[in-house]
């Protein structure tokens, strides 16, 4: 064999673990991509139970707010009223309440006036 068929075969050689590396990376990819496409549909299979499950809640939960407000509708306006009333009251009461006279602290100056005049 000459140095150019020991080239050759060499060369080869590379190419074939080349490729065997190139198909070993690939088949890698392929697991993992498959991996991550089934967790993908089970994301999405709990995605649409959530979103149903929300869905549901809201219902619920405005059915339950709408029955609440109409069975204590009156509850509530009683109480608006009596605590009205008692806002009323109070402020008339005080509004109404006789101040107290303030006392006015003379001056030094103008106490001594006032004992100079006398």
């Amino acid at each position: 064999m000459n140095f150019q068929e020991k080239v050759i075969e060499a060369s080869a050689l590379l190419r074939e673990r080349a490729a065997a590396l190139a198909e070993a990376a690939a088949g890698t990819a392929r697991q993992r991509a498959d991996r991550a496409a089934q967790r993908v549909e089970g994301f999405r299979k709990s995605l649409i139970v959530l979103n149903d499950a929300g869905r549901q809640l809201n219902k619920v939960a405005r059915l339950h707010a709408g029955r609440f407000l109409k069975h204590n509708s009156p509850l509530i306006a009683a109480a608006r009223k009596d605590v009205s009333d008692l806002a009323r009251t109070t402020f008339t009461t005080l509004t109404s309440r006789d101040k107290p006279r303030q006392t006015v602290n003379k001056t030094a100056t103008s106490r001594k006036r006032s004992r100079k005049a006398a």
